[in-house]
Order: structure tokens, then sequence, then C-alpha cells
């Protein structure tokens, strides 16, 4: 996929701006609150309907009650693709796009495949379990319809079982829906457990072969589904759940005295294993970057295989993290897949030298854009 032009109005610090965007690499460079951030989250907005962190509010301008973002993109095989995405506190949020109006925002989902690398990234490996199903569950979610309608159901179903624990002694059809709610959280459970199991086999090797390429270590990756034994993960969703069903039944009485959910997906873990042993408690901070680096890497390569459209990739900050060399090795990867990628930073020089003929440089200051003509690094410097 290729962003040709995007629009932004009334967007975190931006009035109105209107960017052309090259096909290779787009350097957004300027001082810290300039709003180059904020144009990566306008694209996520085109390609999901919503930022990662941010809710629709925060993202208003200040002083305004609407916002609205438009990508003009075209697909790698040459077809015109274009999103609208309007929100207001009033109105709610309003999505069209070529494929149609009136969508929501898991109908986006995929169309423009992302790839996000940001400091922030690095809880994946460094942070609560939850940062890493998340990783999962977006990369997942981007390559499969199926999985992400999953997802979605789990959610509900989860906040409506808990909301029946929530409410259990003054509810006279407590053991009937109960016995409805756990069935089709268990079976929902055991879908997505499956999923992300066989995605681990596909996706690990990817992560290898990345992480070899920036250190000569041994990188492994283990998938640990809540209270599953892994002879049940070989046999299926059917046994998954089989066993499932009976841990929910051990742990009944004390979700009903917790009032909360006590088992499920939601629980699932993901370590990484740096020479046999596990990454969060003894990697250093450089081998910590390396891991991140190689999933996102990983990340660029599956969605490409199984989207069959090359991603987007965000780099928001990321030289201020990254060394010369690592810098280059992800931007030599990027430049041989030939994807199309926009790199935020403060301080140009950071760049490596050896790739800035293939820029694209956008200044932006203080809520406005400056493209800069396209040159060789000495009249590039000199404009800088």
């Amino acid at each position: 996929m290729l962003v040709e032009l995007l629009q932004v109005r009334n967007l975190r610090c931006y009035s109105t701006v209107s960017l052309p965007c090259a096909p290779g690499l787009n350097v957004l460079f300027g001082s810290n609150g300039a709003g180059k951030t904020t144009l990566l989250e306008a694209i996520c907005v085109g390609a999901w309907g919503k930022t990662l962190n941010s809710p629709d509010a925060a993202l208003l301008r200040l002083g305004t009650r609407h916002y609205w973002v438009r990508i003009d993109a075209r697909s790698d095989l040459g077809v015109p693709y274009w999103v609208e995405v309007e929100y207001s506190p009033d109105r709610g949020k309003h999505i069209r796009s070529a494929h149609g109006s009136s969508l929501s925002p898991r109908e986006l989902v995929g169309t423009i495949p992302i790839v996000f690398l940001a400091p922030t990234t690095k809880e994946i490996t460094m942070g609560a379990p939850r940062e890493r199903r998340r990783f999962l569950d977006m990369v997942l979610a981007q390559s499969s319809r199926p999985y992400l309608e999953l997802l979605l159901a789990h959610r509900r179903i989860l906040q409506q079982r808990n909301a029946l624990l929530q409410r259990q002694p003054s509810d006279p059809n407590f053991s009937f829906q109960w016995k409805s709610w756990t069935k089709q959280f268990v079976r929902i459970s055991a879908e997505i457990v499956w999923w992300r199991w066989r995605f681990l086999h596909e996706f690990e090797p990817l992560v290898q072969a990345a992480f070899q390429q920036i250190a000569p270590e041994t990188l492994k990756l283990s998938y640990i589904p809540d209270s599953i034994p892994p002879e049940c993960l070989e046999q299926g969703t059917e046994a998954i759940a089989a066993h499932l069903y009976q841990h929910s039944s051990k742990l009944e009485s004390e979700e009903f005295r917790r009032g909360t959910t006590l088992f499920g997906p939601q629980k699932d873990e993901l370590l990484f294993l740096l020479n046999g042993q596990l990454a969060r408690e003894g990697a250093s901070q450089g081998q910590h970057k390396s891991i991140v680096l190689s999933l996102k890497l990983a990340e660029l390569a599956y969605l490409r295989q199984q989207c069959g459209k090359l991603p987007i990739v965000l780099l928001d900050d990321v030289f201020a993290e990254l060394d010369r060399q690592r810098a280059r090795e992800v931007l030599a990867t990027l430049e041989k897949l030939a994807a199309q990628c926009f790199v935020t930073v403060t301080e140009p020089e950071r760049v490596p030298e050896s790739m800035n003929h293939h820029f694209y440089w956008v200044h932006v200051e203080a809520g406005t854009v400056h493209p800069l003509p396209h040159s060789k690094d000495t009249e590039r410097n000199s404009k800088l």
C-alpha cells in the first residue's frame, strides 16, 4: 500500500494541512511538540479508525469540536483507494472510504496495514503481559478478519460474563445465563488460543531470521496460554475447549466470590528467551532494542505475506533510541523491501548519511509542514 496524500483538519496542533507523500522514506523533522507524531497518528486514524493510545476527544485541536482525516492511497497493484474519518463529540465518528460509507473502525483494519515502532514499543518486551497480548492481537487482526471478529466477540462476552458475576445475588435467571455465557466464553477462548498458537509457529522463524541480522545470539518465543497444557494445543480447539470448561468448573466458586472471570486468553503470556534466559529479567537495554526491532521487521514480513500488500512503516523518534548500526540495518531492510516509511526525528543528522539520498524531507514546525525538494546530501544539508 502507498499513501500518496495525507490531509488533516483540527487534529491536535493542526488547523489544516495537506501533505503529499513519497513512495520511499519520508522524514518528518522538527523540534519536540511541532506536530510530527500527530501526522503518524493521522495515518493510524485512516488505517484503523483510531490511534493506539489516545481517545478521539484527546485528538481534537484546542477550541474545536470536530476533526477530519483523509488518506488518498494506491494499492501495490495501482488501484486507487481513499478513506475519510470524521469525529465530533456531538455526532460521534463517521467513516467513509472507496469501499463504502457508514463504516465501523473494524471494517478498516487490514485495508492499510501498518507497522508502528516508537520508543514505547519496548513495553512489548519489558512491560506487562497485556502489552505482549496487544502485540499479538494487532498483528493477527490486521492479517485476518476472522481473528478480529473473534477478538471483538471475546471482549463482548467477557464483559457480559463479568457483568453477570457482579449482579449474581439479585439475578433470578443467574444459573441459566451463567451456563450460557460460560459456554460461549469457552468456545471463543479456545478459538483465540488456537489462532495465537498457530500464528507463533509461523511468526517465530521470521523473528529469528530478523534477529540474526542484528545480533549473533539465540532468540526463542514461547506462548503460554492461561491454564492450557502443551498437549491440548496440538490437538486443536475441541481439546482446548474441553480443558477450559473443566478448568472453569474448578474456578467457579472463586469467580463468584471475586466477581470477575479468572481464566481465558485475556491472561495469556508470551515469553522471549534470549540465549535460554528470560529477556525480561536479564536482557540489557541494547538487547531489548534488538528484540523489538526483530519483532517489527518480522511483523512487516508477516503482514506482507498474509495481506498480499506491503504495510506502511511508521518510525516515531526511534533514531534517538538506536545506535548507528541498528539504524542502518533497519533502513537497509526497508529499502530492500521497497516499503513506504514515515520517520520522525528532532535531529536530521541522526539519520544515517549513506541513506540520505533516498529520503523525502519534510520540515514540521508549529503545526505546519514544509516539504523540501529532493536533493543530494550536500544540497540537503545546506537547506537544513
